[in-house]
């Protein structure tokens, strides 16, 4: 039996080893030619461009877990791959360009702190709308370019990267993998356009040319983009129940954001509100939890109580003080590694392979105030969640969440408001729905400034 267990052990790392000198001797290929020297000298190379919403690039080492208890430390530092595996999941279709840098002595550097973006044959600017790094062994790291808008109809990508403090940009083609011609027929109308949702109006009255980045914003590349100029009434005046109408645009070509072409001949322009808390009305929305005493003790509130409004199934986990909370499957637990507490706000991941194909993720959420947590498996992305605090004299601060913002179905919702001060304050919960309007518009092109 053990030498049985020896012989597959054998078997495996002389795979291994087979595979890592393979990849070693092929990769420098195609990759390598796709290269461009940045004014700080870094060299940035493009290792791969994905299209979709499960993005994999890299060398996985999965088959190295069950040898890492046999193995040397050496051995298992020089099996394991350099250019490690990186995955990408997305809503929507994206573009994800991966890159990596050397220096000068092609040693492997840092490759962040980068402006990236597409220009199309107009000189239309389509910033990178997000960014994500991965480090490796042996000083590797990679960057995700992810961009949900870019030049579909063109069969090459014109790819800008500048440093953060450094005005000269770095040019470079690449394939697209999704050229599209085929595109939506789509009838415009003149502005001003209206738009009657229940007892809302929409009124898109015109189109203002806003820039984007420059001096003030080193990390986003200059660029100018249409934005839609909105008014909402009902019964005839100001409608103050509701938010100020957030937008998105859509062009012909499938591209979903606010950083779309100038020179586009026509545009779809998506307008949302939503109720203000205190306006929602119907119980069937609303959740009120019992009054707690401010400041809690360290360990928080923790209800985690489960309530359905409407068709949204939400359990409260808790009401907590400053600090930093992790949570893994859904449930409060403790980190695997240490995690600072006051002083950032916002979640971190990490995750740890267990075994070959199987990884454990943990999130924590840092927060300088009090934050409610609550797990909430979201059926409908256009809905959002109102948590208030109450106290005895009525007032309530309010702080909100969408379907996206959450980690592994958990969600923090954080107060704006110090609530250190001793006092009883009641949680109170509201569903809010959306109204949208949609306009299609043609942009007046021929009166465009230069960029």
């Amino acid at each position: 039996m053990v030498k049985r267990v020896l012989l597959v052990a054998m078997s495996v790392v002389g795979a291994g080893i087979l595979l890592i000198l393979l990849v070693k001797l092929t990769a420098p290929g195609t990759a390598e030619q796709r290269q461009v020297r940045l004014s700080d000298g870094r060299l940035f190379r493009v290792e791969a461009v994905t299209f979709g919403t499960n993005h994999v690039v890299g060398w996985g080492d999965g088959w190295l877990v069950p040898l890492r208890k046999i193995l040397p430390s050496a051995a298992v530092q020089f099996l394991t791959p350099t250019r490690g595996q990186s995955r990408q999941t997305t809503d929507s279709p994206t573009l994800v360009v991966w890159v990596h840098a050397r220096d000068a002595s092609g040693k492997y550097v840092d490759c962040q702190g980068v402006r990236a973006s597409f220009v199309d044959d107009q000189g239309d600017v389509y910033p990178v709308n997000s960014y994500d790094n991965g480090s490796f062994s042996k000083g590797f790291s990679r960057e995700a370019y992810l961009f949900q808008v870019f030049p579909r109809r063109s069969a090459q990508l014109k790819l800008q990267l500048a440093p953060w403090r450094s005005e000269k940009t770095s040019t470079l083609l690449i394939a697209n993998p999704c050229r599209r011609t085929a595109v939506a027929a789509w009838t415009p109308e003149t502005l001003p356009a209206i738009r009657r949702v229940e007892q809302v109006e929409f009124r898109l009255e015109s189109l203002a040319i806003q820039t984007n980045g420059g001096p003030q914003s080193a990390w986003e590349p200059l660029g100018l983009h249409w934005r839609p100029v909105f008014s909402l009434s009902a019964g005839g005046a100001a409608a103050t129940n509701w938010t100020t109408p957030e937008w998105q645009a859509e062009d012909a070509t499938g591209n979903r954001g606010q950083t779309l072409g100038l020179h586009e001949p026509m545009l779809k322009f998506i307008a949302t509100t939503y109720p203000q808390p205190e306006a929602v009305n119907d119980e069937a929305r609303r959740w009120r939890l019992p009054m707690v005493r401010l400041p809690t003790s360290p360990q928080g509130v923790q209800w985690n109580t489960n309530r359905v409004l409407r068709d949204a199934s939400v359990t409260v986990i808790g009401l907590f003080p400053p600090g930093a909370y992790t949570f893994s499957q859904g449930q409060l637990t403790n980190p695997p590694s240490p995690v600072g507490g006051r002083g950032w706000n916002g979640w971190t991941g990490l995750s740890q392979q267990v075994a070959p194909g199987r990884w454990r993720k943990w999130a924590t959420f840092g927060t300088t105030n009090y934050t409610v947590f609550l797990r909430w498996p979201v059926s409908n992305a256009g809905q959002r969640l109102a948590v208030g605090l109450r106290d005895r004299q009525g007032p309530v601060s309010w702080t909100q969440c969408n379907g996206s913002e959450g980690a592994d179905g958990v969600f923090a919702l954080a107060f704006d408001t110090p609530l250190e001060a001793a006092q009883d304050v009641g949680l109170e919960m509201v569903l809010l729905e959306p109204l949208r309007a949609e306009f299609v518009v043609r942009p007046a092109v021929g009166r465009l400034p230069s960029p």
